[in-house]
């Protein structure tokens, strides 16, 4: 009399699971706790990853197909922001959280392709999952970055020239200051900050800038003009029909140090 066969069980559909559910709280912790302000139209992305998560519990067939569905869409859903975490280590919260989101996709795409090939499951399906997830997350975070790369170009800039870069701030669909002025020996170059639940950019159509700043951060732009007057906008969504616009003029002559910023608080329109 043979034995019974043992009926081998995949770690598949388990390891696919905790994918998502850090996926999910990935999500929420960076459009609840990062942004400039909570955004819970945003955070309700973490709902499909949740839904994928049931599925895999409940053993649905379709499980699979929709947690790879899920897992690559919420990669992509707003690139520019992981991108713009990961190229920012030093930015440990952000940085750990876009690091979460692409790895916890990798392994819940590896997870659900070993589950679909192999339902009765295999020796090292856990392993693979994890092993194959982790190089599917770092080919997930190298295309981000460089098909929307990131960076800020500041290798022109001295530390002190960084250090005294003006502040614009861009809330309430406004540049704060909206009228921007350089003179001759200074950089053409900015600090922007974003404290809202939106993302903003930094627009000058005849120079070719086009500088996304996502909700909660700050980055440095450093823009190469002749001098001039250019208008300025913010071309997300409909920001510039809300009045998000300005100018940047660059002069011939040099700039006091009480003209160098700006006129403040006015926001040009034309």
């Amino acid at each position: 009399m043979t034995a019974p066969a043992v009926e081998r069980r995949t770690t598949s559909p388990t390891t696919a699971l905790a994918a998502t559910c850090v996926l999910a709280v990935a999500n929420a912790v960076a459009f609840l706790v990062l942004a400039g302000q909570p955004n819970p139209a945003m955070a309700a992305v973490s709902v499909f990853p949740l839904l994928a998560a049931v599925l895999l519990w409940r053993g649905a067939r379709v499980a699979p197909v929709v947690t790879i569905a899920v897992a690559v869409s919420v990669v992509f859903f707003r690139p520019v922001d992981l991108a713009f975490d990961l190229v920012r280590p030093a930015d440990v919260a952000p940085f750990a959280v876009a690091a979460a989101i692409v790895s916890a996709a990798g392994v819940a795409v590896v997870s659900s392709l070993v589950l679909a090939l192999r339902p009765a499951g295999g020796a090292g399906d856990r392993l693979v999952g994890v092993g194959g997830g982790a190089a599917v997350g770092v080919a997930l975070a190298a295309a981000l970055v460089v098909v929307w790369p990131q960076s800020d170009d500041t290798a022109s800039l001295t530390d002190e020239q960084i250090a005294a870069l003006p502040t614009v701030d861009l809330a309430n669909f406004r540049f704060s200051p909206a009228q921007l002025r350089v003179g001759r020996g200074q950089p053409v170059a900015f600090r922007f900050t974003n404290d809202t639940d939106d993302n903003h950019t930094f627009t000058i159509t005849g120079l070719g800038v086009d500088v996304e700043v996502p909700s909660g951060r700050t980055r440095i732009t450093v823009v190469d003009a002749a001098p001039g007057r250019y208008a300025v906008h913010c071309a997300a969504g409909d920001h510039r029909e809300k009045g998000m616009v300005g100018r940047l003029t660059v002069t011939e002559d040099a700039l006091t140090a009480a003209t160098h910023e700006v006129e403040t608080g006015a926001h040009h329109h034309g």
